[in-house]
Formats: C-alpha cells, sequence, structure tokens
C-alpha cells in the first residue's frame, strides 16, 4: 500500500458512511449533508448551548451552522432563545417534536456503528482507531504549524 493510498480509503470510507445513513434520516425527515443529524443528537446528549458551542461540537462551521439552525427552528424541532450572558448570541435547544427526533437519531447512529464494526475484531478495532487517531494528531500538529 502506497501513502497517498490512504486518503482514498478515508474519502470511500466516509461516502460509504454518508451513503448507509442518508436514507435512515431522509426517512425521518432530515438532511445528512447540513449536520442535522448531528445538532439534535448533541442537543439531546448534551442540553442547550450556544450556537458557538454547537458549532464546535458538531464540526461545522458557523455559517452551516446558522443556516442549517434556521431550516432545524422552521421544522420545530429546536428553539433559538437569547443569550442571557451574552445579547450578541443565542442559547438553542430542543423542542419536544425535536427530543423525538433525536431519539430516533441516536438509535440510527447505534444501529451504523453495529453495521460498521461488523467481523472486526476488538484488536482490530482497537488498532485502527489508534491509527486513525495518530492520522488525526498528525494533520492536527501540521495545521498548527501552518497557522503560526
Amino acid at each position: 500500500m502506497k501513502h497517498e493510498d490512504i486518503k482514498n480509503i478515508l474519502f470511500k470510507i466516509e461516502l460509504s458512511r454518508r451513503n448507509f445513513l442518508r436514507p435512515y434520516f431522509i426517512e425521518i425527515g432530515l438532511t445528512v449533508g447540513q449536520g442535522q443529524p448531528r445538532i439534535l443528537r448533541e442537543l439531546y446528549l448534551s442540553g442547550p448551548m450556544s450556537q458557538r458551542e454547537l458549532a464546535d461540537a458538531c464540526f461545522l462551521d458557523v455559517t452551516t451552522m446558522s443556516r442549517t439552525i434556521d431550516r432545524l427552528v422552521s421544522a420545530g424541532l429546536i428553539v433559538r432563545e437569547s443569550n442571557p450572558e451574552c445579547r450578541r448570541s443565542f442559547i438553542i435547544s430542543l423542542t419536544d417534536n425535536g427530543r423525538k427526533k433525536a431519539e430516533d437519531v441516536i438509535d440510527i447512529f447505534a444501529m451504523a456503528d453495529e453495521v460498521f464494526c461488523e467481523n472486526i475484531s476488538e484488536e482490530e478495532l482497537e488498532s485502527f482507531c489508534k491509527t486513525a487517531q495518530k492520522i488525526e494528531n498528525n494533520i492536527i500538529c501540521k495545521a498548527s504549524q501552518k497557522t503560526e
């Protein structure tokens, strides 16, 4: 295997993951590409938070987060309220319908985790995770050197 193969493998895994999850999320009325499932899951697990905290937790840029929040507010799944601690920010939280939808999202992610790990031993999974973490650390290290 060549070093340049890693980017193709990682890309194929991510593309396959999205293609696998897309019909499940469409079935419950969500769009995958804008991070709607991640947003609902994060709010369910962590509770209300600022838009910036939510963007960071979901690995989404602020512009994508803002547009996606608008869609989720329109769908009645979340509410955006003024932050009493900072007039320029909002606190995002789930509605009752959003909480139910988030539970569906969590179930879908749990099912997907089972599928992703089928036929992989604990040792293989541990080795893969360690290797993936090293790749991430390499990227973060080089990115931080570039911005210095």
